[in-house]
């Protein structure tokens, strides 16, 4: 299916054929996705428990500086979905190539500030010190991947502004397939037992997704080919870009830095009681959670996606029903999910952590305390994201940094006052706890304000828009020749 038969579909097929077309490939990338990162900690505690400690709590601070390329990729594919559905294919390709330039300036700066800052960084976390003494170089290396990562985000979600959502779960299988490749053959055959050694894993499997990325936004049968006679920074299209994705980085970083804060407290109050090992299994606990919330975290990127692509075509009554049949399929894999991973899976993945030293089964059984609670965030997060893809796709950033800040802050608030009234409870009890009841609250807030939204939109409309209105045509590509 071409770009423009693609369009077709999202702007006036059938709804339902539509955001499966849009979503399940993006969930299958990033279920993927889920699987590569546990993948690394499990080879990881072939070297030792130590190593897979490291690895899982450098993985929440990654995240959270992650959170820049993110929230510039999904709030300048808002923009160019938004061209893209009008038919203003000069626009989408103009704001397409200043999204790259913007997300190259950041990488550099990004890079120049945490490498130098790497154990300062990693000893605010509350990291264990073995830890980081095997981890920090595991590290910097990650800050060079963001690299790639940031430019790959700007690239998939372009691709995903054209509802191309295939072609990036392709990308990224042929991408595991090249990093699983490698870490295998450094861990368990050339037996290498250095975490850097993974991370160079990483990034080559990366660079592989830049390069033919690359080959893919600059080709001449892309609708939307970027340009290098483009890379201009103009006003025109960076503000807009800006507008919408400071919002959403803010967002995506507190939520991120968020937990990085809490893992840090509970470093703060448990480590010594706990060998150093609490910060990991939070990050573990999170990452099988990831593999359901990870692929209902697509709903949000392809729901924003088909929203504004048909609010760009004038047709809100189209964009809202969107909406709805992507939170039914969303909360359907929430449930199942969670019921699998919960009652069924959780003792055999943890199987998987398994080391050859003392602190293997202690490890394994913290992981499977805290996931108790943890798992309950797959439920809330899974309406969170479809909420917050409607949010993106109608431009409401600003809510949806209020929905990311509440939700984060509500875990620290409880997470601090657990520990207050009741410290003799036990380190994973506590912080599941608050985990607990923090995701509840999100849940709540969530569907708050998607009451709010959705009788404001039904009362006033949106820029000229109405509910009564029933635009079933499309509007016209300016597929001008000379479109430079």
């Amino acid at each position: 299916m071409n770009d423009i038969k693609r369009r077709e579909k999202i702007l006036t097929g059938n709804l339902f054929t539509a955001v499966l077309m849009i979503c399940m490939p993006l969930a299958l990338y990033q279920l993927l996705n889920s699987f590569y990162n546990l993948f690394d900690q499990v080879i990881c505690a072939q070297i030792s428990t130590t190593a897979q400690n490291a690895v899982s709590s450098i993985s929440q601070i990654k995240l959270t500086i992650s959170a820049f390329g993110g929230g510039l990729a999904a709030g300048g594919g808002v923009i160019v979905s938004r061209y893209f559905g009008a038919g203003r294919i000069k626009d989408a390709r103009h704001s397409g190539s200043n999204l790259l330039l913007l997300s190259l300036l950041l990488s550099a700066i990004v890079l120049g500030i945490f490498i130098p800052l790497a154990y300062p960084i990693m000893s605010l976390a509350q990291i264990a010190p073995e830890s980081i003494e095997i981890g920090i170089n595991f590290f910097r290396l990650q800050m060079v991947e963001l690299i790639f990562i940031t430019i790959n985000s700007v690239y998939i979600g372009l691709l995903k502004a054209k509802g191309n959502s295939k072609i990036i779960l392709y990308l990224n299988l042929a991408s595991m397939i090249v990093k699983l490749g490698l870490t295998s053959l450094f861990i368990l055959g050339i037996k290498l037992n250095d975490i850097t050694f993974v991370e160079l894993a990483n990034i080559v499997a990366q660079l592989f997704i830049t390069v033919v990325g690359s080959i893919l936004m600059f080709s001449k049968n892309n609708l939307i080919r970027l340009s290098l006679k483009m890379f201009k920074l103009k006003k025109i299209y960076v503000l807009p870009i800006l507008k919408l994705s400071i919002p959403i980085f803010l967002g995506k970083f507190v939520m991120n830095l968020g937990k990085v804060i809490v893992n840090a407290i509970c470093g703060y109050y448990w480590n010594t009681v706990t060998d150093g090992l609490i910060v990991g299994t939070l990050g573990v606990s999170n990452n099988i959670s990831g593999l359901i919330n990870s692929p209902t975290n697509s709903f949000e990127e392809g729901t924003s996606s088909i929203v504004s692509q048909n609010i760009g075509n004038g047709n809100l009554k189209r964009a809202l029903m969107a909406f709805v049949h992507s939170f039914l399929i969303s909360l359907v894999i929430s449930i199942v999910g969670y019921l699998l991973l919960r009652f069924v899976l959780i003792e055999d993945i943890v199987k998987l952590f398994t080391s050859a030293d003392n602190k293997s089964d202690t490890y394994k059984q913290m992981v499977v305390e805290i996931f108790k609670y943890d798992s309950l965030s797959i439920l809330s997060l899974g309406i969170n994201a479809t909420v917050l893809g409607l949010l993106y796709g109608f431009g409401q950033t600003g809510l949806s940094t209020i929905l990311n800040l509440s939700r984060i802050g509500s875990r620290i608030i409880f997470l601090v006052s657990i520990h207050s009234i009741m410290p003799d409870l036990a380190p994973t009890t506590c912080a599941g706890l608050s985990m607990a009841i923090s995701n509840a609250t999100i849940l709540l807030l969530s569907l708050i304000f998607l009451m709010i939204f959705l009788i404001r939109v039904h009362k006033h409309g949106y820029k000229g828009l109405r509910f009564g209105d029933n635009n079933t045509g499309i509007k016209e590509l300016d597929l001008d020749k000379n479109i430079e």
